[in-house]
């Protein structure tokens, strides 16, 4: 199919630039050993990258080095995946940076799967807290206790309080922690995981009590198991909601272990390759260029609902029983073109789209109709984050000066034409 014509973006809307790049992620692999309903990608045992040392010093410094050129501080956080899954690796990551200059790591996320003894968990925390970790962020949720005995989470926790201080523990989400401790376990919805792996019902009922708790956002494999428990609108809905502010006014950035950049709360859109050019570079390129990025441009400039009038000239259904949040649908579309090959370049890799069996409806017929969900209609999808846990859509919280930016932006952007974005797998964006 040959591209559509591009005209020009409105003048207000093609001068808009993205926000500095301020916190970065690196995603050091993609193993994990869980594989929770709420995972943003698809980790799990199965999963494999690995970045390497070098490479992730590498980005390190140009995050630095972009930071400091617009008198700002970096701020780098390692994740995956399950970071721990290789000790080995990440205490030489951590170590080489110290010793290098870099900024300093200012947190890493954990599940606490590895903390079967207090004497490992002691060992390991008070040599990070010495090349200046600044915080441990620890998860505890209903997804992650099917995978992960509390037991070894209340100990990360309590031993990491000892050792680094209460100020710098943070625990995803701390009502649950508190509540199922205080319990053994046993709380209502929480329940065993050995319950939730065997009787779907419960496992159902327990994922929505913990929707109602705290929304998370609808990409990856969350995108294919929670969706259904959550009420849902046909795409028109989505009409216009803009992703203007998580895009170019977000100050966060993932890069995953094969380099690809991501923005903050959007794993599996390609904003560049970090292991080809460098994140400095990337950025600067990003700021001149993202209206010919046709992903970038659909969903800054009509959301998910143009992203989706883009994919159905190359065959995309709408789903018959709707669209849980504005996230669901455009990760939804986005499995669609990663499975059929369209724009690989900015729309990857496959541990973001493995569920690419979920990717839609094969031409000629929809899905079939979900069941009724579980949670009532929400309201807003991406919550402010409270003082006391992380935050919610995986991202920091923008300051004034973006916040301002943000609220103006409904003035700023203009829906473009639909059909109007350039098409095609053999897009890349200019050098």
């Amino acid at each position: 199919m040959r591209p559509s014509p591009t005209p020009p973006l409105p003048a207000d809307l093609a001068s808009a630039r993205p926000a500095v790049w301020e916190f970065a992620g690196l995603l050091l692999t993609y193993w994990c050993n869980a594989r929770c309903a709420f995972c943003y990608v698809y980790s799990g045992p199965e999963r494999g990258g690995q970045m390497r040392v070098q490479d992730a010093l590498r980005l390190w410094g140009s995050l630095d080095r972009l930071a400091a050129r617009h008198g700002k501080q970096m701020r780098i956080h390692l994740s995956g995946g399950e970071p721990f899954g290789d000790w080995p690796r990440l205490l030489s990551l951590v170590r080489a940076a110290r010793e290098t200059g870099l900024s300093p790591v200012e947190k890493i996320e954990t599940n606490a799967y590895w903390a079967t003894g207090d004497g490992i968990v002691r060992s390991r925390l008070e040599q990070l807290d010495a090349l200046g970790m600044q915080m441990l962020v620890v998860s505890s949720d209903v997804y992650h206790q099917e995978f992960v005995p509390l037991e070894r989470v209340r100990r990360c926790v309590e031993i990491a309080r000892q050792v680094l201080g209460p100020a710098r523990v943070r625990v995803r989400w701390w009502d649950f922690f508190r509540h199922a401790t205080q319990t053994g376990g046993q709380a209502d919805p929480t329940l065993p995981r050995e319950t939730c792996r065997t009787d779907s019902g419960r496992r159902r009922r327990a994922y929505a009590a913990a929707l109602r708790r705290h929304r998370d956002r609808l990409t990856g494999r969350a995108a294919d198991e929670l969706a259904e428990l959550l009420p849902r609108h046909p795409a028109p809905y989505f009409r216009g909601r803009n992703c203007i502010r998580e895009i170019l006014y977000s100050r966060h950035v993932h890069i995953d272990p094969y380099g690809n950049v991501f923005p903050g709360v959007c794993n599996g859109i390609i904003l560049g390759r970090a292991l080809e050019q460098a994140p400095e570079q990337l950025w600067q390129r990003l700021a001149d260029g993202w209206c010919a990025h046709p992903v970038v441009a659909a969903v800054v400039s009509g959301g998910s609902f143009e992203l989706m009038q883009q994919a159905t000239a190359f065959g995309y259904q709408e789903l018959s029983g709707g669209y849980a949040s504005k996230c669901h649908l455009c990760h939804h579309v986005r499995q669609f073109l990663h499975g059929r090959g369209i724009w690989p370049e900015l729309v990857g890799p496959a541990e973001c789209y493995a569920g690419a069996g979920h990717a839609g409806p094969a031409p000629g017929g929809p899905r079939s109709a979900q069941p009724a969900p579980l949670v009532p209609e929400p309201g807003p999808a991406c919550p402010t984050p409270g003082p006391e846990n992380t935050a919610r859509c995986g991202a920091p919280a923008d300051n004034q000066d973006s916040s301002s930016r943000t609220r103006s932006s409904s003035r700023l952007v203009a829906r473009m034409p639909s059909g109007s974005l350039k098409r095609g797998p053999s897009y890349s964006m200019p050098t």
